[in-house]
């Protein structure tokens, strides 16, 4: 019987773990956000200095693995000389959950007229990052946004 178990465990990976949860509340963290990009990403001084107004902002807020709900406030952003504001936003929009590990998620939604796939990487059960910007085009600078869960 041992033998018939582990041999399942190898055919089907899936028996020994579970999709963390990504149920609940999760707030952008600009400290996570700060403490890895400034070592790690590949940012010039005009894009930080946009990033660090605008992270740390994004509230989202997931329902059964259906639906997304993302909500930014209103912000007042300083842009050299200039100030620019952008207006609170609330977004729901529906995903699709296309796999996952025990540490990691990767959904499938439409935003602003286009289909994405993120992959969502977990510390743990209440901290997980996601790469901003899109491999191959510019915006591929090794930049994380970190999230961690509220409620």
């Amino acid at each position: 019987m041992k033998k018939i178990l582990i041999c399942l465990s190898f055919m089907i990976p899936s028996v020994g773990f579970c999709c963390p949860s990504l149920e609940g509340t999760w707030s952008s963290s600009i400290e996570k956000f700060e403490t890895f990009n400034k070592r790690w990403a590949n940012i010039d001084n005009k894009a930080w200095s946009f990033m660090v107004q605008t992270q740390g902002q994004e509230v989202i807020t997931f329902k059964s693995n259906e639906q997304m709900i993302i909500a930014t406030p209103a912000l007042e952003l300083k842009m050299g000389d200039r100030k620019i504001k952008r207006p609170s936003k609330e977004e729901r929009i529906n995903i699709d959950v296309l796999g996952c590990t025990d540490k990691s998620i990767v959904l499938k939604y439409e935003r602003n007229g286009k289909v994405k796939i993120s992959q969502f990487h977990f510390e743990n059960d209440d901290t997980f990052w996601e790469y901003m910007g899109v491999a191959g085009r510019s915006g591929n600078s090794h930049i994380r946004e970190y999230y961690t869960k509220t409620r």
